[in-house]
């Protein structure tokens, strides 16, 4: 939040800015920007307010407008201790708004040329690298001087895991996750990828993290998308006892909410539109689709798929248990991450159908 006392400011002008950052602060984005826009109605070289309103429109999940933003605040030669600053929201804009990760990197690289220390420029560095265009030996690398200046982010630690199981190095892999976890025990994303990290090594997945882990990390298995309806994998049994409806847990900006399934099908995604509206710029607008699966018994199941209803893939793609999926059957208490800080996880009540498989 920017200093208001010592802005080239004066009159209306003022304190529609102020009103814009008091707005901003309470999530109120679409009134920020209505404010910021009155104040460049008579100071368009005021590159606070392009700066200001290029945060909130990517919070309202306008992307390029907060490019363009973004891009205004740069032209009108902003103050040398805030540039670095606006490259980095540039890039994350691209990156987790627009999936446009060469681009982002560039945006980062600039960031990083005018203030290598920048901590979360090195750690979006890294994801782009790593999510984005599978560079997991340059993402390590960014992830490294990431650490080198604050060892205590866990996203960083779990991140570089992730990195690191890409590479197949997964003992590595377990102690950056125990590292993750020694710093925010009830990361439940860090706990699924130590688990299948683990299982890759055949060891026993529930063992307590290490107090003391190697600093070193291992990977990732193959990050291609896995299409588990095609699997040959077939149910043996059904063991039930009614069938209620399953649960899907969503987490996100707005808090924790319940919703109880038994539609054929659900859109998911940021836009309001959505059966399930996720409360997250770093949601595509249309980021999967939950399909019933109804079964002998009477009892149902969901699959979720990547994307819209009409097969266009979302930005940040479907991590389910920590691995990336494009089509997956759900189970009980599997987690979905659909990006940073927003993520649900699928429950079947007691007494819900259990599928019994090889």
């Amino acid at each position: 939040m920017l200093d208001t006392d010592r802005l080239p400011l004066t009159g209306d002008a003022l304190t529609c800015f102020r009103h814009g950052l008091d707005c901003a602060a309470a999530g109120e984005h679409e009134k920020a920007v209505a404010y910021y826009n009155k104040v460049l109605q008579t100071r368009s070289d005021f590159w606070e307010a392009w700066y200001e309103r290029g945060l909130s429109l990517e919070s309202l999940g306008f992307y390029s407008e907060a490019i363009e933003s973004y891009d205004r605040a740069l032209e009108t030669d902003p103050n040398r201790g805030s540039v670095d600053e606006i490259w980095h929201d540039r890039g994350n804009a691209l990156q987790y708004g627009l999936g446009d990760y060469e681009a982002a990197l560039k945006c980062y690289d600039q960031t990083l040329r005018l203030n290598p220390s920048h901590v979360r420029g090195w750690q979006n560095r890294g994801n782009a690298l790593l999510y984005g265009l599978s560079h997991y030996e340059d993402a390590i690398a960014s992830y490294n001087r990431a650490l080198q200046l604050n060892s205590e982010s866990y996203l960083t630690w779990r991140n570089r895991g992730n990195a690191l199981v890409e590479l197949k190095r997964y003992t590595e892999a377990i102690a950056n996750y125990d590292r993750a976890l020694s710093l925010q025990a009830d990361d439940q994303v860090s706990w699924q990828a130590r688990l299948l990290a683990s299982q890759q090594l055949g060891l026993n997945s529930l063992r307590q993290p290490t107090t003391k882990p190697t600093w070193y990390g291992d990977g990732y298995d193959d990050s291609a998308p896995i299409d588990e309806s095609t699997s040959p994998k077939e149910v043996d049994k059904v063991e039930s006892a009614g069938c209620p409806q399953p649960l899907f847990i969503v987490e996100d900006d707005a808090g924790q909410r319940e919703i109880a399934l038994e539609n054929e099908h659900y859109t998911i995604g940021r836009d309001p539109k959505n059966d399930i509206c996720l409360r997250s710029q770093f949601a595509s607008r249309y980021h999967a689709v939950l399909r019933r699966v109804n079964h002998e018994d009477g009892s149902y199941t969901y699959t979720i798929t990547d994307g819209n209803l009409d097969g266009k893939p979302s930005t940040n793609g479907l991590l389910v248990n920590g691995q990336k999926q494009q089509t997956w059957a759900l189970k009980t208490d599997d987690l979905i991450v659909f990006g940073p800080h927003v993520r649900a996880t699928y429950h079947r009540a007691i007494g819900q159908a259990i599928l019994v498989t090889d």
